[in-house]
C-alpha cells in the first residue's frame, strides 16, 4: 500500500497531536507540583527580614526591633527568625551585638578591580563617610623579594607605609604601601590619616599612577585578626597589587587584608568590538 500526500498530511496531524498531548500533561503536572508547593518558614522569615530592610531605608548602624516583636510581626518563632537572622548576619548584611541588639550593617563597600582610584575618591564617589587609622610610618631596609620588584640593591631604603581603612564607620581593609624613600625624601611630611597617597604622588611630586596589576587570593587572618575584628583563623581576601608611574617605573607595591562580609570585589567586562 502507497503513501498518499493526504495520508501523509493525516499522520502528520496525528504526531502533532500527540506532542500537544504530551505538553499538556507535563504542564497539568507541574501546576499540582506548584500547588503542593509550601514556602518553608525559615525561607518565610528570610524574605520578610529582607523586605523589612528594603521597605524601612534602613542605614548602616540602625537597629533593627527586638526579636520578640519581629516574631509577632511574622507570625513565626524564635528559632525560625534566629535561622534567617544568622544567614544575613553570614551574608553581611546584619550585626548580632551581644547585650545590645540586632543592626543593619549596611550594603557592602564596593572595590573595582579597575582603574587606580584610591580609597578616599572610591569611598567620596560611593557617597559613603570614610577615616584611616595610621598603623605605621617608617623606613626600612628592602628584602630579597622587595629588592627584586623594585629593581633595587638588598637593603635599599624603602617607606612602609600601613593603614586601617573604614567607610561607614566599619573596618574594612589594612594596607601597608611600600615606595622608595630615593623617590620621596621628604613624604613623612604629611599626614597619611587624612590625605591621599596618590594625590600626594601627583600633585606634590609630579608622579602619575598610569598602570598596575592586581593578584586576588584567599587566607586565613592572623596577627591582623584583632584590627579588622575578626577572630583568628576567619577566611578573608588578600590582594597584591604593584603600581607603576608615567614612565613604566615601579612606583608602590602594595598589600591589602580585606573583610569579604564588608567589600564587595567587582570587575567590570566589556565586549571586544570587531575590528
Amino acid at each position: 500500500m502507497y503513501n498518499t500526500p493526504k495520508a501523509d498530511l493525516l499522520l502528520a496531524f496525528g504526531w502533532l497531536f500527540v506532542l500537544y498531548f504530551i505538553e499538556y500533561l507535563q504542564a497539568e503536572r507541574g501546576c499540582a507540583a506548584l500547588q503542593e508547593y509550601v514556602v518553608r518558614p525559615r525561607e518565610a522569615a528570610l524574605e520578610a527580614l529582607r523586605a523589612y530592610l528594603r521597605q524601612n531605608r534602613l542605614k548602616a548602624g540602625d537597629r533593627l526591633p527586638a526579636e520578640r516583636e519581629m516574631c509577632e510581626m511574622w507570625s513565626c518563632n524564635r528559632s525560625t527568625l534566629r535561622s534567617a537572622i544568622n544567614r544575613l548576619v553570614k551574608s553581611g548584611e546584619l550585626e548580632v551585638r551581644p547585650g545590645s541588639g540586632i543592626y543593619y550593617s549596611g550594603d557592602k563597600y564596593r572595590r573595582k578591580l579597575q582603574g587606580l582610584k584610591s580609597f578616599e575618591e572610591e569611598t567620596t564617589l560611593q557617597g559613603r563617610p570614610h577615616e584611616s587609622r595610621l598603623l605605621a610610618f617608617e623606613k626600612i631596609e628592602s628584602d630579597k623579594r622587595l629588592s627584586r620588584l623594585f629593581r633595587v640593591t638588598l637593603g635599599t631604603q624603602l617607606w612602609h607605609l600601613s593603614r586601617l581603612r573604614f567607610a561607614d564607620g566599619r573596618v574594612l581593609q589594612i594596607e601597608s604601601s611600600y615606595f622608595l624613600v630615593e623617590r620621596f625624601p621628604d613624604i613623612d611630611r604629611f599626614d597619611f590619616a587624612r590625605d591621599s597617597l596618590y594625590r600626594v604622588f601627583e600633585q606634590e611630586y609630579g608622579v602619575v599612577p598610569t598602570q598596575g596589576e592586581e593578584r586576588i587570593s584567599t587566607t586565613r587572618v592572623g596577627e591582623e585578626a584583632e584590627l579588622l575584628e575578626l577572630p583568628n583563623e576567619t577566611p578573608i581576601f588578600r590582594i597584591e597589587s604593584r603600581t607603576y608611574d608615567q614612565d613604566g617605573a615601579m612606583l608602590e607595591y602594595c598589600r591589602v587584608m580585606i573583610r569579604p562580609d564588608r567589600v564587595m570585589l567587582i570587575s567590570r567586562m566589556e565586549t571586544r568590538l570587531a575590528e
